[in-house]
């Protein structure tokens, strides 16, 4: 009777033993799905996470990886770009790297090329804003109606000859007479001589694509065409570096960039006054040979470069201006 006791106890050992068993395989199979082996969660590498990212590390699942959220500053800059005249450039430079300083997500890229190049590609809208030492036709405003035309600063334009010359100042006559051709000789010129040359004059100019040019043309030349001797320079550097290097020429630059390697010529001008290129006489607006210069964007300039343009307009823009030695608006 005994026997028979124990050997129903076994029995029932073995069956509870084999549900148990059975009971673990089940939550084993539920727990890794269809058989897979769990992966632990440390194995997640903490460089996954964008740097700066606020995103808590995610779990790893069987489902696709989760998006880390996006950094709250990108560290995207805004590009904005110019082009144009090279008697506005260094206006425009100077502010840019001084704008960038305070606005490290602006990437203010500039280039030259003369007004008309300025013209055009903001025309076209290859660059954000176009510089132009000359005013806008209307022939221009007619193909571009959306253009906004704002005036940066004021300007004078140089006559200047190498320091050589012996010249103390000259008449728009003159100067007229030198451009078209009908005066070829220093000797023509009262008080003009180039000692150790046979005083040639060596014409030098800017090309078609300078505002500088125009106005020349229109203001001192009126309107007639140069002589096509004339050496034409893409620049205002250019012209300067030409005349300091060649004795016996003439040629004509912005005030902001005469330097000690040239003499620009006081003018003998209206009722015999002699009215030298300063920025005293173009703000009294005495020196005949003055103009504005401008900006230009196509339509009303926002964000960024609208910004970029009020700080120019402002008074450490208009700073940068006259430490440039151009003529400020106030």
């Amino acid at each position: 009777m005994v026997n028979t006791m124990n050997a129903k106890k076994s029995s029932y050992l073995l069956v509870a033993l084999s549900v148990v068993a059975v009971f673990m395989l089940v939550l084993a199979a539920g727990c890794t799905g269809n058989g897979t082996p769990a992966i632990p969660a440390t194995s997640v590498p903490a460089t996954s996470i964008a740097a700066g990212s606020t995103t808590p590390v995610p779990q790893l699942t069987t489902a696709a990886p989760a998006t880390t959220a996006a950094p709250v500053s990108s560290g995207k800059k805004k590009t904005i770009r110019i082009s144009g005249s090279t008697t506005v450039l260094p206006i425009v430079q100077k502010a840019a790297d001084q704008y960038m300083i305070s606005h490290p997500d602006a990437d203010i890229q500039i280039s030259g090329g003369g007004s008309g190049v300025g013209i055009q590609a903001i025309g076209v809208r290859t660059v954000d804003i176009g510089m132009t030492s000359r005013e806008v036709t209307k022939d221009e405003m007619a193909r571009y109606p959306g253009f906004v035309v704002t005036t940066v600063a004021q300007d004078g334009i140089a006559v200047i000859v190498n320091p050589a010359n012996e010249i103390q100042y000259i008449t728009l006559d003159q100067v007229k007479g030198i451009y078209l051709c009908t005066i070829t000789n220093w000797t023509q010129i009262t008080g003009a001589n180039v000692p150790g040359t046979n005083n040639q004059i060596v014409i030098i100019g800017r090309d078609s694509a300078s505002g500088t040019r125009t106005y020349f043309d229109e203001t001192v030349l009126l309107k007639a065409t140069p002589v096509n001797r004339m050496l034409e320079k893409n620049s205002n550097g250019a012209v300067v570096q030409t005349v300091a290097q060649t004795p016996g020429s003439i040629g004509y630059v912005s005030i902001g960039f005469v330097s000690k390697d040239v003499k620009a010529l006081p003018v003998w001008y209206n009722a015999q006054k002699f009215v030298a290129p300063t920025i005293d006489n173009v703000k009294t607006k005495t020196y005949p040979i003055s103009r504005d210069l401008y900006i230009i964007t196509n339509g009303k300039p926002t964000g960024l470069t609208g910004d970029f343009i009020n700080y120019i307009l402002s008074p450490e823009g208009q700073k940068i201006v006259a430490d440039e030695g151009y003529v400020t608006l106030g």
